[in-house]
């Protein structure tokens, strides 16, 4: 008896190996084991370090990749060296910027606060008063205006040499001190002084009479500029410097609204306050000639105190 096998009666299906490139790292399946081993078995702590590189594992395993390639790792120490010039350079901007605006802001917000600030507090950082510079702290024996506020801003200059430092300025202002008082002076003739240093100087100060221009001390703010200004230019801070101080007075009704702003040269022959000051303060809005009643003088004036 003989069997006639067709080449087609069965079916035969081929068994395939697993090739390593199909292996995978965590595919190993452990079922109802108690002790399993796979490799050497190792007592005691196991320190894994995994390394990666910039391709990730899956891929790099498609790619043929496996266990026992050598792969060149690439840590983040190593990366910041790589671009250490782009971290310098970002550090130095970030510093440079950090710098300019420490130095930068408060001057601007400095300059802001100037330009905001009122006049009174301008012109209080402005003011030295007796106790910065006098000899004589207080005043003794001068009298007050007979007329309150003022009518006139009576403008001089001291015709001394010139000042740029608050040092300078107050050693001529003692020395004038002293010279008018040695005169019969109670105190310095001016009721304020204007140094070259952007200063105000208190003279006799606000509501007393001054000893500046004979005809005028009785109603008038005398105002001495620090200098010569028939040969010397007067500064520009000098210049703001009057003009903060006539609007202060105004402000605390020290100086009348409607005042007259003059100089010791329309009263008497004094080249005061000196060429270079005149022609400027003439294109001041209250710059004034002097009337004839203007020239009346204090003694014939009644004591006036305006509230």
């Amino acid at each position: 008896m003989s069997l006639d096998i067709k080449e087609n009666d069965f079916t035969v299906s081929e068994l395939k190996l697993p090739s390593p490139s199909d292996l995978c790292l965590g595919q190993i399946s452990l079922k109802n084991c108690k002790d399993a081993t796979i490799g050497t078995k190792i007592d005691g702590n196991i320190i894994v370090n995994q390394y990666f590189t910039d391709t990730p594992a899956d891929k790099a395993l498609s790619n043929g990749l496996t266990f026992t390639d050598s792969v060149v790792l690439e840590d983040w120490t190593q990366k910041l060296l790589k671009y250490k010039y782009v971290w310098l350079s970002l550090i130095l901007a970030v510093v440079v910027t950090t710098v300019l605006c420490i130095m930068l802001i408060p001057q601007s917000h400095a300059k802001n606060n100037s330009e905001d600030m009122p006049f009174s507090l301008n012109y209080t950082l402005k003011l030295r008063t007796r106790h910065n510079w006098s000899l004589r702290t207080e005043l003794k024996d001068c009298e007050p205006l007979k007329i309150r506020p003022a009518e006139f801003v009576m403008v001089g200059h001291t015709v001394s040499r010139t000042c740029e430092i608050p040092d300078q300025c107050e050693d001529i202002m003692t020395s004038t001190q002293s010279d008018h008082i040695r005169k019969g002076y109670c105190d310095i003739g001016y009721s304020f002084v204007i140094g070259g240093d952007g200063y105000i100087y208190e003279g006799r100060g606000w509501g007393k009479s001054g000893a500046h221009t004979y005809g005028f001390n009785c109603n008038s703010i005398g105002v001495g500029l620090i200098g010569d200004f028939n040969k010397n230019i007067p500064t520009s801070d000098m210049l703001d410097m009057l003009q903060l101080l006539i609007e202060e007075g105004v402000r605390i009704r020290e100086i009348s609204q409607q005042y007259k702003l003059v100089f010791q040269s329309q009263v008497d022959q004094r080249a005061s306050p000196g060429t270079n000051v005149e022609k400027v303060l003439k294109n001041w809005d209250h710059w004034s000639n002097l009337t004839a009643e203007d020239r009346i003088g204090c003694s014939n004036k009644k004591t006036i105190t305006v509230t």
